[in-house]
């Protein structure tokens, strides 16, 4: 027996168990592109700092066709499929502190169980155009591949390779590597890795070349001193980030990757704006004022010109085509500013422009819509601009009429608020806080003076009473459509819960230094909390419903996060100089801020982590407490959190709340000892990868199958084979040397780790229960007092959509308290809507008494705030629901209740039924998340909107007008029905416009085909009877209450044994009876007068013969007397 690998693994354990104590290790994503499968060929990147760090590449591959289709001894396909590849994989390696033992490391868990696990979660698009829009999750475990190249052992350099997949509609993509749970612990680390569809920069060909030249290094173009400027992406769904406003130069910092990898772009625009009389400019910049990023469209503004670059997305489904340089817009106005709009509203984006010159005092909205763009301004029913509008409405000469900022509500008027200053003289302004939809409507005003800070809550705004001499200066606000707050910054920070009606004053920015700093930037991260940068380069930090903010750097919590930092030495650039580039939330709604080192000619990204800066603010501000004992002195420091700690329980399982399908994702069994992938296994894994993905943007059948789910339908019938397929594996028979099991590919429908969503979505009055556990601290030592001043307040943004119920309960013998939490929808939604389509977001917030900024705990990723949950919670048509055909119940009852079995002479794969029995329909609720179905209990109106005889080749849709003739009892007199309802217990309802109302007891349904319906009048071909093809929509939409979801469905059924239409069969009836009456009277006359025909005849022929003989006789004598005469 070979023990070469057994000592191999010893000596590996042995020699690195010392070395590996005190590493710190965490998981690493290169993105490598996948050349040839069948040679290996893979060239990765991420290692080099020149690349954006995003998929530039977006064909799939067929090479991985041909290894598939020669696994005949495996359970695929070989014969009816084609199998794709992605153009990008991702090896995983393992990074250490000391980079030397990384290698070691890897080893080391390749021997004891450590494996990689990736979890890809594919952001939704902007506008989704799948009937069935999910969010989707796959867990793929890693797989072991040797690399390429000569080695002095066969582990000499390995890493772990995953498939990276795409999908069409999706250009956002997130990764987190975690662990297995064997071997050494290891950090997890999560990643953006995006698609690029606007420059290429992973190879020497450039076919985005209008967009930008690369090749600049940074230490050309950025300085210590220039100030840093904001990023404005779409949230949730822009692939790329951009900062601009580089002094002096057209170039910008480019990434795809959250700016874990970026690059230097100059943007390749040709065109320069100078001033004119009409859009004057005081000095000229060459430099990108702003950039606004969107799923496929970046905009910049230079100077006083907007230019627009549509990118080359071919998985996006693009009314436009890509640009091949930049476009300049809006060439007929004087732009003055940009304003983005961060989130996205009705399958749009939008952003705003400020005129500026000539067109000051005037807004243009800018729509998106699959890379489209349409701008409009903002005006009111009688075409009158913002300033035109207030200087008619109030009636009082203006000076100067100024916008300051726009916003989107979010709502279905997709109506804007506008900030507009006028100013009447030099010291004599107002804010005026306004409403547009059609029309305009002012708010509110807002204060003109900042007042004192007195130490208490929220500072009400009193116009009436001025209490200092600072004013207040607007520079921007920010709307949350989710929580219904707006908040105002400048020279203060002012929000309003109203829409503008009423303002309160946020404390803690210190109004002192408001003469000198302003805010400069604010941004929210859609989780509860926000962040503003100043002109003094400030970072501030708050959380929305909150009364004060808190400074994040400089701070003192910031000075002992540095210099704990330093004293780790994991990150040397808190010991170097640098600027700060830009600050942003990233996808996992952490604050990251994104600076320059000079010292090494590189752009960092760095998180700034708020709960572990605000736990080391708050600790040096607490005094401690010195403690005299007999023996001896100590001190601790007090709590300044009123409970211990919490957790939380009773959490349901997430994906019926969350509605994100996950699946789960397997490499080929491998036989070798070491476990080692091949090239063959690899490509496999990723043409599987690939299939069942497709399989999932494919499930949306109309008749519902549980065989037809996406896992069912990979295998193909091939589970009856599955143990087979072990046999050849277990014994070492496959021709491959690896086996792909069944078992691993599947789709996640309960977790064992429960974490609490940041996001739940609720049909009509569906509700989310869960329990908070809250210690006092240990029981001897808690008074009941303690107790009873642990409280937990909920607080929502609209108390007419969601209602939180909190029930409390005091477990005096634990020293804790139990918060039970039910979350309900009141059903505010409007109308119906298809599944994913129309949600109203709300959020809700749950905070224990006296616990803002003061409650931390140490966890294994660090320390985290305690107190506060935050949820946002839509209400509407939860995705991934659809309703369904239920053929084999419907089939079942219609044999039991007509007492027959029916099938067409000619069975194919549309369901057959039989014109004289009664149909039957049911219906299913598929909920494709959970992947469980349950019969449709709703109401429901069910029309015929298409068909055609004989064959599908003749069907036809039918028009509105013929709809309604041919469904509906209002036109009952037109003879044109095509079905009834059979009425037996009782009569069923009926819609205004005369559809039938039917429900799971109430579906007997009758085909009657009047003779002006289109299936009426048939003809048979041949000797079978006519068959015809309909096609049936179903839809409850507006006669079921009991959901909001508008299950709209159409499917195809045969119906055969039509009979002949009355009047033809009338007609047919009268030629036959009079044919026959005919053959009768023939017979009749012939047997009956038969004899007396015969008597005559002959007579009649004798007479004629004698009468011939006559006629001859007379004729010989004539020629007798002639010849005598002639003698």
């Amino acid at each position: 027996m070979d023990f070469s690998p057994v000592l191999l693994i010893l000596i590996l354990l042995c020699g690195a168990a010392h070395a590996l104590e005190d590493n710190r290790c965490w998981w690493k994503a290169t993105l490598c592109e996948i050349k040839d499968p069948a040679t290996g060929s893979l060239v990765c990147f991420f290692a080099n700092q020149a690349v954006s760090g995003g998929m530039e590449k977006q064909q799939l591959s067929n090479k991985v066709d041909p290894i598939i289709k020669s696994l005949e001894d495996q359970p695929v396909d070989t014969k009816n499929i084609n199998y794709f590849g992605f153009p990008y994989g991702l090896r995983i390696d393992l990074g250490c502190d000391n980079k030397l033992d990384a290698m070691t490391a890897m080893k080391t868990g390749l021997f004891t169980g450590l494996t990689p696990l990736v979890i890809l979660t594919i952001g939704q698009p902007v506008h989704p155009t799948i009937i069935k829009p999910q969010n989707l999750d796959i867990t793929m475990t890693a797989a072991p591949l040797q690399d390429g190249g000569l080695c002095e052992n066969e582990l000499c350099n390995f890493g772990w390779y995953v498939p990276f997949p795409i999908l069409n509609g999706s250009v956002v993509y997130r990764i987190q590597i975690i662990s297995n749970g064997l071997g050494m612990g290891v950090v997890d680390k999560s990643y953006s890795i995006n698609v690029n569809g606007l420059i290429t920069t992973q190879g020497e060909e450039n076919p985005n070349s209008g967009f930008g030249t690369m090749g600049y290094q940074f230490k050309e173009m950025l300085s210590l001193s220039h100030p840093s400027r904001p990023i404005w992406p779409t949230s949730k769904h822009a692939p790329v980030m951009i900062i601009p406003g580089i002094p002096g130069s057209k170039a910008v910092i480019f990434t795809a990757s959250e700016f874990k990898n970026s690059i230097l772009i100059e943007m390749g625009i040709k065109s320069c704006w100078v001033g004119s009389y009409s859009c004057p400019q005081e000095t000229f910049d060459g430099k990108i004022q702003e950039a606004i990023i969107m799923e496929n469209t970046v905009i910049i503004r230079q100077n006083q010109l907007l230019h627009r670059f549509l990118g080359n997305y071919s998985i996006l489904p693009l009314k436009a085509k890509s640009s091949g340089a930049w476009e300049e817009v809006m060439r007929t106005v004087c732009v003055r500013k940009m304003v983005p709009i961060p989130t996205v509203h009705g399958g749009k984006e939008f952003f705003y422009v400020l005129g500026g010159g000539i067109n000051y005092g005037s807004v243009y909205r800018a729509d998106i819509e699959d890379g489209d763009i349409t701008f409009s301004e903002l005006q009111d029913s009688k075409g009158r601009s913002v300033c035109r509008f207030m200087s008619e409405h109030f009636k009082t000469p203006i000076k100067l009429c100024i916008i300051r900022s726009v916003s989107q509500r979010g709502d279905k008027k997709q109506s804007d608020i506008v900030v507009a200053k006028f100013m009447y003289s030099t010291y004599d302004w107002t804010y005026f806080v306004m409403i547009h939809d059609k029309d305009f409507h002012v708010r509110g005003r807002l204060p003109t003076f900042i007042p004192e800070d007195r130490g208490d809550s929220f500072i009400v705004a009193d116009n009436l009473k001025p209490q200092s001499d600072r004013f207040v200066i607007i520079n921007g606000i920010e709307y949350n459509p989710y929580s219904r707050i707006i908040y105002f910054w400048g020279s203060t920070l002012l929000c309003s819960l109203d829409e503008g009606q009423t303002f309160l004053f946020v404390r803690g920015f210190d109004v002192e230094e408001s003469s000198i700093q302003f805010i400069k930037y604010f941004r929210f991260s859609y989780h509860g909390e926000f962040f503003f940068v100043t002109t003094l380069e400030q970072v501030w930090w708050g959380q929305e419903g909150m009364d004060r903010v808190a400074p994040l750097r400089p701070s003192l919590g910031w000075s002992t996060f540095q210099s704990l930092q330093m004293l780790k030495g994991q990150d040397i650039s808190y010991r170097m100089q640098m600027s700060l580039l830009t600050v942003f939330w990233d996808a996992n709604k952490n604050l990251q801020e994104v600076v320059y080192i000079e010292q090494e000619n590189r752009v960092v990204k760095r998180e700034i982590p708020v709960a572990e800066i605000s736990s080391y603010s708050v600790f040096t501000l607490a005094p401690p407490q010195i403690l005299v004992y007999r023996s001896h002195n100590t001190f601790k420091f007090p709590s300044i959190c009123p409970f211990h700690w919490e957790q939380l329980e009773d959490l349901p399982q997430p994906e019926q709340y969350t509605r994100i399908q996950q699946y789960v994702a397997r490499p080929p069994l491998i036989a070798a000892p070491l476990g080692l992938q091949t090239v063959a296994s690899l490509a496999t894994y990723q043409g599987l990868v690939h299939h069942l993905l497709k399989l999932h943007t494919e499930y949306v059948q109309d008749i519902g199958d549980p065989a037809q789910t996406p896992i069912a339908r990979l295998w193909k019938g091939k589970e009856k084979f599955q143990d087979y397929y072990f046999y050849v594996a277990s014994n070492g028979l496959s021709s491959s040397g690896f086996n792909i099991e069944m078992d691993v590919f599947s789709a996640i429908t309960a977790h064992p780790d429960i974490t609490f969503p940041d996001e739940i979505y609720l049909d009509l009055r569906g509700s989310y229960t869960f329990s908070i556990y809250t210690s006092a601290g240990v029981p001897s030592d808690v008074t009941r007092e303690m107790i009873k001043n642990i409280w937990l307040s909920a607080e929502v943004s609209d108390n007419d959509a969601i209602h939180v119920q909190v029930t409390r309960e005091e477990l005096f013998n634990r020293a804790a308290v139990l918060h039970k939490v039910r979350i309900s929808d009141i059903g505010a939604f409007p109308g119906q809507a298809l599944a994913g389509e129309g949600l109203m977001p709300f959020t809700m917030r749950l905070k224990m008494s006296n616990s803002d900024i003061k409650c931390f705990q140490q966890t294994n990723l660090g320390i985290e705030s305690q107190g506060v949950q935050r949820m946002t919670v839509y209400i509407g048509c939860p995705s991934g629901k659809r309703l369904a055909f239920d053929i084999s119940k419907t089939v079942a009852e219609c044999t039991r209740l007509n007492k027959r079995y029916f099938d067409c002479p000619n069975p194919s794969v549309v369901p057959c039924f039989y014109y004289e029995d009664l149909f039957y329909p049911f219906f299913l609720i598929q909920d494709m998340v959970l992947g469980d179905s349950g019969p449709f209990l709703g109401s429901y109106t069910l029309k015929v909107v298409g068909g055609g005889p004989y064959s599908r080749d003749n069907i036809r849709y039918y028009t509105q007008e013929e709809i309604l003739l041919f469904n509906s009892i209002n036109y009952g007199a037109m003879q044109s029905l095509i079905w009834t309802y059979q009425e037996q217990t009782q009569p069923a309802n009926r819609t205004k416009e005369g559809f039938t109302v039917l429900t799971r007891t109430q579906n007997n349904i009758r085909w009657i085909c009047q003779k002006n319906s289109p299936c009426g009048d048939l003809v048979a071909q041949g000797l079978m009877a006519p068959d015809y093809y309909f096609i049936i929509e179903v839809s409850n939409k507006g006669v079921d209450l009991s959901t909001y979801c508008d299950y709209a469905l159409r499917f195809e059924i045969h119906v055969h044994g039509f009979p002949l239409a009355p009047s033809r069969a009338l007609s047919f009836f009268l030629i036959s009876l009079a044919t026959i009456c005919a053959l009768i009277f023939c017979y009749i006359a012939f047997h009956c007068c038969g004899p007396v025909f015969k008597t005559m005849g002959k007579a009649a022929y004798e007479a004629a013969r004698q009468q011939y003989e006559v006629q001859r006789g007379s004729d010989i004598s004539m020629n007798m007397d002639d010849r005598l005469h002639y003698y």
